[in-house]
Parts: structure tokens; sequence; C-alpha cells
């Protein structure tokens, strides 16, 4: 390897190492496969991974997609993905949708195969126990938001890909697709090209080959600007979500909510948590956002949601009505952070921080229940005070098994009408702690804990 090769290798595996501790990505222990295509990008990520798994302290595996779609060429890709991995010990598992016997549609589209990909990628990282790494790049983020400003976005979709979602971690997003070409160069590897990419049958190869090069044109670091703006949106969409939910816990009585304490908010909050009472019953346009903001402003009037939901105001109080009677809404999301939190339903929580040598002093206290405390380091990601959503999973303290929510309420007997309001603890669709269960396999305290998360939970019985 010549002298600037080697600069090369050095320089972006820095690069990567730094963003994955800053980001938290991975914890010392975890099971980590890297979703492979044999692509430039996931080649990249699957090299830095296995060249870097002993700085990580992970254990480093592979999976490949044919999604049956580019016949022999695809067959091509998965024997060069294969031959990869056996040289280098590497574990892969292999997807094949016409082995399968999924029905390819005569056109499938760019979201058909994703969701291909990613049913897989939550069935095998659950059997596994694992982490899904994939190589989504800053070129991807540029991509990503551009096309979602094209069909019509909010704050949260101005956010962009996150670098932690659930079982997904992402550690190129800091890295452009011409840096991961750049390194597969330097260290002499070669990789697959999908003819696909060329051609523009797909909105985000032509967002891809025209509108980004015009941009770059203006600006030749326009990929990594975008991406730090959707860094920029993401913070203040966590805000925003913070102060939407604040303001609903400030309105919150018997039934509902207080109209005149959300009449106070500022317009951008108010909006925050209308969306928020919204979205848990159906798509929350920004028709419904603001039909229920003339109701709340105007301090009178309903709004049907569905057949099952309208919000009506009665008595200066704003009630969601279903054929049951007067049912709270779920909890809106809001970041997890020390304090108490009255919930819908009677729900009460609270979160402490406390050193580890204050948990071991007062061990007897937290004895009984020891599943209600966590090691603060274990608890990664954007980690979300919220209540259920779909495709949410759980891995049960002790039990080396991972359940759909749905599946682990039935296991339980949880009763429906309960089941939309019980909080949990959720990093994207992972979640890290729930309402009865206490925290998830692996999140306990250890020898090496510095400091211990602790909850304290309430049942009040009042709506």
């Amino acid at each position: 390897m010549s002298t600037d090769a080697e600069k090369t290798v050095q320089c972006i595996e820095e690069t990567l190492l730094a963003y994955c501790r800053q980001q938290g990505l991975f914890k010392s222990g975890d099971r980590v496969i890297a979703a492979y295509s044999g692509g430039a990008d996931s080649m990249a990520l699957l090299l830095f991974l296995l060249r870097r798994r002993k700085d990580l302290a992970i254990e480093v595996l592979a999976t490949h997609v044919n999604h049956g779609i580019r016949g022999a060429s695809a067959r091509a890709d998965a024997n060069f993905v294969t031959a990869f991995c056996r040289r280098n010990g590497v574990e892969l598992f292999l997807y094949d949708a016409e082995k399968e016997g999924v029905p390819i549609p005569p056109q499938p589209s760019e979201e058909w195969a994703r969701e291909l990909r990613y049913t897989w990628f939550d069935q095998l990282a659950a059997r596994e126990e694992a982490l899904i790494a994939t190589a989504h790049t800053c070129s991807d983020q540029a991509e990503t938001l551009l096309f979602r400003m094209a069909r019509g976005t909010g704050l949260h979709g101005l956010a962009g890909i996150p670098p932690c979602r659930g079982i997904y971690r992402r550690p190129c997003l800091c890295l452009t697709r011409a840096d991961t070409e750049a390194y597969c160069a330097a260290l002499g590897q070669n990789y697959v090209q999908d003819e696909t990419n060329a051609a523009d049958l797909y909105a985000r190869n032509r967002i891809r080959h025209t509108v980004v090069p015009a941009l770059q044109s203006v600006n030749p670091a326009a990929e990594q600007a975008i991406a730090r703006l959707c860094r920029q949106m993401r913070a203040l969409d966590d805000w925003l979500t913070a102060e939407a939910a604040a303001l609903l816990q400030a309105a919150a009585v018997q039934g509902g909510y207080e109209v005149e304490t959300l009449c106070r908010a500022r317009g951008p909050v108010l909006d925050a948590a209308l969306h928020a009472l919204i979205s848990p019953v159906r798509d929350a346009e920004e028709k419904y956002v603001n039909l229920l903001r003339f109701l709340v402003l105007q301090r009178e009037g309903a709004l049907q949601l569905t057949p099952e939901v309208t919000y009506k105001i009665k008595n200066g109080v704003l009630l969601r009505l279903t054929p049951q009677g007067i049912k709270p809404p779920p909890a809106p999301p809001q970041p997890l952070s020390e304090g108490s939190f009255s919930l819908p339903g009677g729900y009460f929580v609270e979160f402490r921080r406390v050193k580890y040598e204050e948990f071991l002093k007062n061990q007897p206290i937290f004895k009984k229940d020891l599943n209600c405390c966590a090691d603060c380091a274990k608890i990664q990601g954007n980690v979300m005070l919220r209540t259920r959503q779909p495709g949410d999973s759980f891995r049960p303290a002790g039990r080396h098994v991972r359940k759909t929510l749905k599946k682990y309420y039935n296991e339980l007997g949880v009763p429906l009408d309960e089941r939309a309001l019980l909080p949990l603890l959720a990093s994207g669709s992972e979640v890290l702690w729930l309402w009865g269960s206490g925290f998830a396999e692996g999140c306990a305290p250890d020898a090496y804990t510095h400091e211990v998360l602790t909850v304290r939970t309430e049942k009040t019985g009042e709506a």
C-alpha cells in the first residue's frame, strides 16, 4: 500500500470511528450484521467493521439480499459477496426472494424492494439478537432530503436519515459516496456495480444524476451542506417534540386537554402538539392539523378524524370521543429526560440518573425491582418516552428472545384497551423499557457501569 493510500485509509477510518463513538452506535459485545450488497458503499462498510472490530469491540457478520429482479447479474453479485465472506471468515446470511417463494411484481418499485429488505433485516436481527448496519452515506442523505422535499414533507422529514433507529446503525453517514469509493481503491478492493444505478428509471437516480450535480456546480460540498442541515433539523425536531409533549402535559385534565392552556402556546408548538394527537389515529396531514387548530382557537366545535375517533370541545376541554365513550389519547412521544411524567390513563413515571456508587450503597432498595434499573451507557440512540407504534419489538430480560410488542402483549394477556396507553422507552422500533416488564435484555447495570437509570412507576387509576 502506497503512502497516499495509507493516509486515505487512516483518515477515513478515524472519521468513521469518531462518528461511531460520537453517535453511540455500538457497545462492547454487540453482534453487528452488515447489509452487504457488494457495491462500493456496503463494501466500505464491511471492510471498516472488519478492520476495526477490535477497536469497536464488536462481532461482525453480513447479510445479502437477492430481490429476484436482476436475474443473472444479481446471482453474480451474490457469488461475489459469498466469495468475499468465505475468504475473510465472515458468517453470511443469504436471502433469495425467489427461493423463499416471494411473488415478484411485474414492475417492482424501489418501495417494494426496500420493504422486502427491511422485513428480512428485522427477522434476521430478531433471530440472531443482533444489530443491522446499513451503508447509507452523506450522499444518500442529500438524495433522501431532496426526494422528500419534492414529494412534500414537514420538519420531521427534513431531519433525514437518522444515524441510529431501533436495531439499525448507519456508520457511513459521515462519508460521501466518493469517500467510500476512495477507501475501497486505497485498500485495493474491487466491488460490484449495480447496472440499475446508471439508469434513470427511478426518481432517486434522476435526483442523483441531475439535481445533485447541479447543486455541486454551485457548491462542491453541497452533499455535506445538506447533511449538516439534516442534523440541525433533527435537533430542532427533537426540541419541538419535547415542547409539544410538555404543552400537552401542562394542558392535561381528566378526560382531555384544557383549551385555554393550548391556546397560550406559540404556533409551531401548538401545531406539533396537535400533530401528536392526530398521528396515532390517522396520517396527520396538514389539513387535519389546520382543522383541529381552528377548533382549539375558536374554543368550540368537533372534528371527526375516523369513524371511531372524534375530537370535540366541551366545557373548555378538548375531548377524544370513541364508540366506547371518552378515551384519553396516547401520550405524545418526548425525548427521555430526568423527571416525573403524568401520562394519560393515570400512568406516572419518574426517571432518575444515579451514580453507580450510590446505586451499590442502596442496592437493597433497588434489588426488589432490578428490572427497573439500567446502565445509562446501554440506553443508546434517540430514546423517546412514548406508547406503542407499529413494528415495535422487545427483548424481555432473561428470555434471550425478541418478540414483536403485539405478540408480547398477547402473551402477557394485556387487555386491548390498555395497550394504547402503556408507557415505554424506545429507540426507533426497539423497546428499551416497558411498563410492567422493566428494561430489555442487555440493559442491566454491571461492573463497568458509571451511572444507573432508575424508573419509578405508579398507577393512579385516573383517566
